[in-house]
C-alpha cells in the first residue's frame, strides 16, 4: 500500500502540470491496476501538495500580488485577471459538478474511458494546431480583461477528463498570441485559485462524510506530491522556452491507445505501450 501512496504521489505531482491530465491519469491507474480506494483525505492531501508548490514556487510573486492589494499598480490589475480568469471554471465547475463526477467514474459509467480518450486526442491535435499556427509574440504583461476571460474559458474545457487544466490554459494562452513560456507561467499563476478551491470543496465533502482516514498515508502522499510538484514546475518553465507542446501531444496519443489495449483487455501491449509514452516523453524532456 506504501508504495501505491508513492506512486501516486509522483504521478500527481507531475501530471498536474505538464499538459497530460492528472485527472485522467488518477481515474485510470486505479481503474485498471485494480488499486484499493485511498478515498477523499488522499486526493485532498494530493492536491494539496501541489497547492502547496505552486505557492512555495512563486512565493516571492504572491507576496507582490497581495501586497498590491493595497498599494495598487499594475501588480494589482494583474491579480484582478488571474481571479477573473479563475470564474469561468469556477461557475461552470460547480454547474456541471453532477456530471462531471460520472464521466470520472469508470467503475460504475464504462462510458467515461472513451470521454477520456475523446480529451486526450483532442488536445493533443489542439496542441499541434496551435505549435502550427501560433505567433506568440505576446508576454504576460500584455494581457488585458478579454485575453483572461478567453483563457478562464479555455479552462472551463478542463473539467473533462483528459483535457488536461494545464494543457487547457496554456492553449488559451497561446491561442490569445502569449509567447509558449508566458502562456504555460499565466496557466500555473491560475493553478493555485483552481486547486484551492477544488481542496475547500473536497474538505466540505469531507467533513460531512466524517472519514479521516489514515493520517500517516495522507501526509506521505502530500509531501511526495509536494516535492515532485516542486520538481516538475521547474523542469517544465525551463523546457518550454524552447521547446514545443508537440512532445506532449504524441504521449497522449500513444497513452490513448494504451488505454484501448487495456479496455479490449490486451494488457501486455497496454503496458509496453504505457512504458513507451512514459520513455519517449522523459527522453524528449532531457535531451530538448
Amino acid at each position: 500500500m506504501g508504495l501505491w501512496v508513492v506512486i501516486l504521489g509522483i504521478v500527481q505531482g507531475i501530471t498536474e502540470f505538464l499538459p497530460i491530465s492528472s485527472t485522467a491519469h488518477l481515474i485510470l491507474i486505479p481503474y485498471f491496476v485494480k488499486i484499493p480506494d485511498f478515498g477523499l483525505t488522499f486526493n485532498v492531501g494530493l492536491h494539496l501538495g501541489t497547492f502547496l508548490a505552486v505557492l512555495i514556487y512563486f512565493i516571492k510573486d504572491w507576496k507582490e500580488l497581495i501586497i498590491s492589494i493595497f498599494k495598487g499598480g499594475e501588480k494589482r490589475r494583474f491579480l484582478g485577471l488571474i481571479l477573473l480568469a479563475t470564474i469561468p471554471a469556477g461557475i461552470f465547475g460547480m454547474i456541471l459538478d453532477p456530471y462531471v463526477e460520472k464521466i470520472s467514474e469508470p467503475q460504475k459509467y464504462s462510458f467515461a474511458i472513451w470521454i477520456i480518450l475523446i480529451g486526450l486526442i483532442t488536445f493533443g491535435i489542439v496542441f499541434i494546431l496551435l505549435e502550427k499556427s501560433s505567433k506568440g509574440k505576446l508576454e504576460i504583461k500584455d494581457l488585458n480583461v478579454k485575453k483572461a476571460l478567453i483563457i478562464g474559458f479555455w479552462q472551463v474545457l478542463s473539467l473533462f477528463p483528459g483535457v488536461s487544466r494545464s494543457g487547457s490554459t496554456i492553449s488559451g494562452g497561446m491561442f490569445t498570441g502569449l509567447k509558449r513560456e508566458d502562456a504555460t507561467k499565466f496557466s500555473f499563476y491560475l493553478s493555485l485559485p483552481i486547486i484551492g478551491g477544488a481542496i475547500f470543496f473536497r474538505f466540505l465533502d469531507l467533513i460531512k462524510s466524517r472519514n479521516s482516514g489514515e493520517l500517516f498515508l495522507i501526509l506521505y502522499g502530500t509531501i511526495i506530491s509536494f516535492i515532485t510538484s516542486l520538481f516538475t514546475i521547474h523542469v517544465l518553465l525551463n523546457y518550454v522556452k524552447k521547446s514545443s507542446l508537440e512532445v506532449f501531444s504524441y504521449y497522449r496519443f500513444i497513452l490513448a491507445l494504451a488505454i484501448i489495449f487495456a479496455y479490449l483487455k490486451l494488457q501486455i501491449f497496454s503496458i509496453i505501450m504505457f512504458c513507451i509514452a512514459v520513455l519517449y516523453l522523459g527522453i524528449k524532456m532531457a535531451i530538448r
